[in-house]
């Protein structure tokens, strides 16, 4: 006999179930009511009422600080004005009048959260109204589009659907005209948020046919291009072919995952594809760009602000934490994105220039620009000195403290990896940083998950030279040859400019020593500082300072303040001379480095290092592991010879049954390469190589 009752569906026996029932009652009860907001739902047609509730739901459940609501209240002037808000401000970045409309907002939230002091309170409505009013009246607008296209309609949105059954026609009147600002258009995360506001409006209007375009704006963004947004490495572009995921990339996963919530269950969702997209961008992009709930400078694009290395990570963090709702079927996945030691091996993001290599241990990356890419820009007064951050710029974790807000204090012009020319501290004598690219096409690296070599072939402003970088297991080899300028300038090649922690110790053929504050050092043999080595196989003039330095924000971004603060350094360059002509440099960055290691170097060096010309070779001293950089066409001895019939990367590895070939094409143009392995006794190899958005990947076989 069919059974229909609860009780037998659920095999529950009757006093549990009982048990189960007054249990939900009595949780229910205890809840705080709901708020009386949600009844205004009623007011809308049908089709746009859980929408409706979901946007409710989301501007409600958003962060909120009770604490400065009550502040705001008391300290609203008789105009609706507050004092210490510079409405006259013209700042192009964080410009200040926008406080106006974020307070009122916190102040909405209040007044319609249930357990708030302000919930419901008519005199409390009073301070709201007469704030709005001052905005709606004066209509303040900052010069930079972007506030009043996109960020002043992203506050006043949810206000006006917040205070929506108390809005007088005429607030309605003028908040709808500053609303109409933002229209469906543009690229990549500006595309969603202009595309947002048309949305929240539209709700606001009641006009279903202008949300299901606003919707369908937003859900096309969720998609892998070769123009803005996510391109097909998990890499994020924004204002052109240049990286960045700390800055739009960044608030594209967040407004991604509100529209993924606020259109669930609406004739306006994200399907599981958009889904599985996002996913893959977080997982297999933004994931890798953090260590130890720091965001790797690299990432951060112009936006060197304080504390955002730390703030970017946090965001992110956050983000892995909601999508374990939104994607519950991967919840492990992120939960474990969020443990930084989880996340090992080598990863090439051919499409935006960048290689990380990272381990439980320590975390690389090295961040390049070719005449595909833009290497950084300064807009809105930001990241003013940030000329040289596309051109090699390498960093070391271990701590993730080694570089935490150092922009005051850097020489922007020593860049950690950076080969450059050394101009005046103003380094604007070099023209605006804004979207320059390097001028050479041979930009890239191979990778096979585990271990990589980037090249950078450097063209910019008449200084010339190929960087490469291979990164083996726990070591980076760092080669540089072909340094040539005659631009009058010195050059140098920087190593390292960290905080300076501890004490510097040295090597050089006179001995070892206490590096003391300053030095310029002749054949040096290797450094240690903060448990990072630094091996110098080839010797070479070096300069090293480890002293207290002055500097202040206003360096890096103009409108922050520019009170002196002092910090101490430990900065390490090559120093290449005025107007050099093919100059060299090789040194080994050896992570969580002892004295005892280092010395261990000099007794037995860990690779095999060859730097010519047209190529440049490293392979580990037992033999298992090698790399190549074909500049152009020729031959190599190593692994009994290897030879290419064109400019490209090969990487080798020994393993039980054979040889591991990965190779890679920097230029980006090639449809394929022939290999020759000479000493295997192999025949040619004719590797085809990836195209379209896949062009640069690597093609890893097994010989």
């Amino acid at each position: 006999m069919k059974q229909s009752n609860f009780a037998a569906r659920t095999c529950f026996p009757p006093l549990l179930l009982s048990f189960l029932f007054l249990l939900i009652i009595t949780r229910t009860m205890s809840q705080e009511k709901k708020p009386a907001i949600f009844k205004t739902t009623e007011n809308y047609p049908a089709e746009l009422r859980q929408l409706h509730q979901n946007v409710l739901k989301s501007i409600l459940t958003e962060s909120r600080r009770t604490e400065s609501v009550s502040g705001y209240a008391l300290e609203l002037k008789p105009d609706g004005s507050w004092a210490d808000i510079d409405y006259a401000n013209q700042e192009r970045g964080g410009w200040l009048p926008a406080a106006h409309l974020s307070r009122i907002l916190s102040m909405a939230k209040a007044y319609h959260t249930p357990g708030s002091e302000f919930y419901q309170k008519k005199e409390f409505s009073g301070k709201i109204h007469l704030a709005m009013n001052f905005w709606l009246k004066n209509d303040f607008i900052c010069p930079n589009w972007w506030y009043p296209e996109i960020g002043v309609p992203q506050i006043l949105n949810p206000v006006m659907i917040l205070m929506e059954t108390e809005l007088s026609p005429d607030q309605k009147e003028k908040g709808v005209k500053i609303l109409d600002r933002s229209k469906i258009g543009m690229t990549g995360q500006n595309k969603v948020w202009q595309s947002g506001n048309v949305l929240l409006k539209s709700l606001f209007l009641r006009d279903t046919e202008t949300i299901k375009k606003a919707a369908e704006s937003i859900r096309s963004e969720l998609v892998v291009s070769l123009k803005e947004g996510v391109q097909p490495d998990w890499s994020y572009y924004q204002h052109g072919p240049q990286l960045q995921w700390g800055n739009y990339g960044l608030a594209y996963v967040s407004d991604m995952i509100h529209w993924i919530s606020v259109l669930r269950g609406t004739p306006y969702r994200f399907n599981d594809e958009k889904v599985t997209i996002l996913r893959n961008y977080m997982l297999e992009g933004q994931q890798w760009i953090t260590w130890k709930n720091r965001y790797d400078i690299s990432g951060c694009g112009r936006q060197v602000f304080p504390r955002a290395q730390e703030s970017k990570a946090s965001s992110l963090s956050r983000n892995f934490t909601r999508m374990e709702q939104v994607d519950p079927e991967f919840a492990d996945a992120y939960r474990k994105a969020n443990q930084y030691e989880t996340l090992s091996g080598n990863r090439h993001f051919w499409r935006c220039d960048i290689q990380i290599h990272r381990n439980p241990k320590y975390y690389f990356s090295v961040k390049m620009s070719s005449e595909r890419t833009i290497g950084a820009e300064t807009v809105n007064s930001e990241n003013v000195r940030g000329y040289y951050m596309g051109d090699g710029a390498a960093f070391i974790y271990q701590t993730a403290k080694e570089y935490e807000d150092i922009f005051p204090f850097w020489d922007w012009t020593k860049i950690p990896g950076v080969t450059a020319l050394q101009v005046a501290d103003s380094i604007s004598t070099l023209g605006a940083a804004t979207r320059i690219r390097n001028q050479s096409g041979f930009v890239g690296g191979v990778s096979d998950g585990e271990n990589g070599i980037a090249v950078m072939q450097y063209n910019r402003r008449g200084l010339m030279a190929n960087k490469a970088w291979f990164l083996f297991s726990d070591k980076i080899v760092c080669l540089g040859n072909g340094i040539t300028s005659s631009s009058g300038l010195p050059v140098t090649t920087s190593v390292n400019q960290s905080f300076l922690n501890g004490d510097v110790i040295m090597k050089t053929k006179s001995g070892e020593r206490n590096a003391g504050n300053a030095n310029k050092i002749t054949d040096p043999v290797w450094i240690l500082h903060d448990k990072v080595g630094y091996y110098f196989p080839e010797g070479g003039i070096l300069n090293l300072i480890a002293n207290p330095v002055q500097g202040s924000w206003k360096r890096t971004t103009l409108r922050l303040p520019d009170d002196r603060m002092t910090a101490s350094l430990f900065i390490t360059w090559f120093d290449h001379g005025t107007n050099p002509a093919d100059k060299t440099y090789s040194y080994i960055l050896v992570p969580n480095a002892t004295r005892k290691d280092l010395i261990s170097m000099e007794k037995k060096p860990p690779f095999r290092i060859s730097d010519h010309p047209d190529r440049q070779e490293v392979v580990s001293s037992d033999g298992k592991m090698g790399g190549i950089v074909f500049y152009q066409a020729g031959k190599s001895d190593l692994f009994g010879g290897v030879e290419a019939d064109k400019p490209c990367l090969v990487m080798l590895k020994k393993q039980k049954a054979g040889l591991q070939l990965s190779v890679a094409d920097p230029t980006q143009k090639l449809k394929e390469i022939k290999i020759g392995m000479t000493g295997s006794g192999k025949a040619e190899q004719v590797i085809q190589l990836p195209q379209g958005g896949e062009a640069g990947k690597s093609v890893t076989i097994n010989l």
